[in-house]
C-alpha cells in the first residue's frame, strides 16, 4: 500500500483542488492510501500570498511545517500543487531526512506564462525559485503541452523529470436540462440583484428567447473577463453572464457600467457545482491571459455547448479552431464578438462544433486514463532509488 499525501495552498473551488480530490477518490483503494492536506486549513503557514518582510518567515515557517507533516504522515508520495506548494513543499522534502517522501508537482499553468501579467523581475524570480525547487522534486507532471514546453523553454529541470498528464473528467457528470437550468440561474441571479442598481424592485425577469452566452471561472486578472465584457457590448440583444467571484469583481461591475452593457451582463456569485448550469449558455467563452487545461472547459465540452476560447494555454489542446469550437486571439475584443455571433448566427455550425467536442472530451480526456497515468508516475518514482 502506498501512501500519497496532497499538498494544496488552499481549499474551496478550483482547477486544483478538483484535480487532488479526483485523484485521491479515484485512485486503486488496494495499492494507495490517499489524503489531502490545505493551506491555512490543515497547514497554518501556507498560502500562496506572498509576504516578503523578514526574509518570507511565513513561507519559512511553512517549510518547518511540512516538514514536522512528512515526519508524522510519512507518505511514500508527497504530491504538490500550485507554484507556491511546489517550491515549499519541495524544499520541506529535502529537510525531512532520509526518509522522505518522494515529491511530485503539478503544475497547472506556469506562473511565468508568457502572457501572464508580471513584471520582468517577478517572472524572472518565478523561474528560478521553480529550477532551485525542480532539484528537490522527483517529478513535475505538466496538465498540457504546453505547459511541457514551456517549461523546456525555461529549462526548470531535466527532460527526464517532466511527463504530460491531461485533466480528465468523469463520463458521468450530471448536468441540469437547459430550461431547467435557466430557471434555476434566474432564480440565482434574482436572489443576487437586489443590492444591484438594475434591479432594485427585486423582481428582474430574463427573456428566454434571446441568446445567453456565459463563463465560469475565478474573477481574476488571468482569466481577462475585461475582454468578455467588451465583447458583450458588440453583441447586441443578448445575455451575458459569469459565475465566480474575486479580487476582480468591483473592476469588472464598473466595467460593464462603463460601457452601458450592466442590464444584460451579470457576475453571480459561484455555488459549488456550477458545472450543472452550463446547458444554461447558448455559446460558452473562455477569455483567458493564463490557463492550464481548465476543467470548466472540458465539462462545457462534455455539456456538448458551441464554445469560443482565446489562445492560452492548454485550452488549444483541447479546442481545435473550426473543428470543434472556434478560437481567437488574447485580448481582441472584436475578434471574441465576431465568434460569439457567429455561433449564434449559424445554429447548424455550433450543433456540429459542440457535438464534436462533446466526442473529444469523452474520447480522449477521460478521468479514469488520468488516474491511470498518474499512477503509473508514482510506481515509477516508488521504485526509482
Amino acid at each position: 500500500m502506498m501512501k500519497v499525501l496532497y499538498i494544496l495552498t488552499k481549499s474551496g473551488i478550483g482547477g486544483a483542488q478538483k484535480y487532488a480530490k479526483d485523484l485521491a477518490e479515484n485512485l486503486d483503494k488496494n495499492k494507495f492510501e490517499a489524503k489531502i492536506l490545505y493551506g491555512k486549513q490543515d497547514i497554518e503557514w501556507l498560502s500562496n500570498k506572498t509576504y516578503p518582510w523578514f526574509l518570507f518567515i511565513n513561507d519559512w515557517l511553512a517549510v518547518l511545517e511540512l516538514v514536522k507533516i512528512f515526519k508524522k504522515e510519512q507518505p511514500d508520495i508527497a504530491h504538490l500543487n500550485s507554484s507556491k506548494a511546489g517550491v515549499i513543499g519541495a524544499l520541506a522534502g529535502i529537510l525531512s531526512g532520509k526518509k522522505r517522501p518522494k515529491i511530485v508537482f503539478t503544475a497547472h499553468g506556469w506562473i511565468f506564462n508568457h502572457t501572464n501579467e508580471l513584471n520582468w523581475f517577478v517572472r524572472n524570480f518565478y523561474i528560478f525559485l521553480h529550477k532551485i525547487s525542480s532539484l528537490f522534486i522527483d517529478k513535475i507532471i505538466c496538465v498540457s503541452g504546453y505547459d511541457y514546453n514551456l517549461a523546456l523553454e525555461y529549462n526548470i529541470c531535466e527532460p527526464e523529470k517532466l511527463a504530460t498528464i491531461h485533466n480528465g473528467i468523469s463520463a458521468n457528470i450530471k448536468f441540469l436540462g437547459k430550461k431547467e437550468a435557466k430557471k434555476q440561474l434566474s432564480e440565482k441571479l434574482i436572489t443576487y440583484l437586489p443590492v444591484r442598481s438594475l434591479a432594485k424592485e427585486g423582481n428582474l425577469k430574463l427573456k428566454t428567447n434571446i441568446p445567453w452566452v456565459g463563463s465560469i471561472g475565478r474573477l481574476v486578472k488571468e482569466k481577462n473577463y475585461e475582454t468578455f465584457i467588451e465583447a458583450a457590448r458588440l453583441v447586441p440583444n443578448t445575455y451575458f453572464f459569469i459565475i465566480g467571484e474575486g479580487p476582480e469583481l468591483e473592476k469588472l461591475k464598473v466595467l460593464s457600467s462603463k460601457l452601458k452593457v450592466n442590464d444584460r451582463f451579470f457576475i453571480i456569485p459561484p455555488g459549488g457545482n456550477d458545472a450543472r448550469y452550463l446547458k444554461t449558455f447558448d455559446v460558452f467563452v473562455m477569455s483567458s491571459i493564463k490557463e492550464g487545461l481548465p476543467y470548466i472547459l472540458l465539462e462545457a465540452m462534455a455539456a456538448e455547448l458551441p464554445i469560443v476560447i482565446t489562445e492560452a494555454g492548454g485550452m488549444p489542446e483541447l479546442i481545435k479552431n473550426h473543428e470543434n469550437g472556434l478560437m481567437v486571439a488574447q485580448r481582441n475584443p472584436e475578434a471574441l464578438a465576431r465568434a460569439i455571433g457567429g455561433l449564434i448566427e449559424n445554429s447548424v455550425v455550433a450543433k456540429e462544433l459542440a457535438k464534436r467536442a462533446k466526442e473529444i472530451a469523452t474520447e480522449k480526456f477521460s478521468l479514469k486514463k488520468m488516474v491511470a497515468e498518474t499512477e503509473k508516475e508514482y510506481f515509477l518514482i516508488n521504485t526509482n532509488n
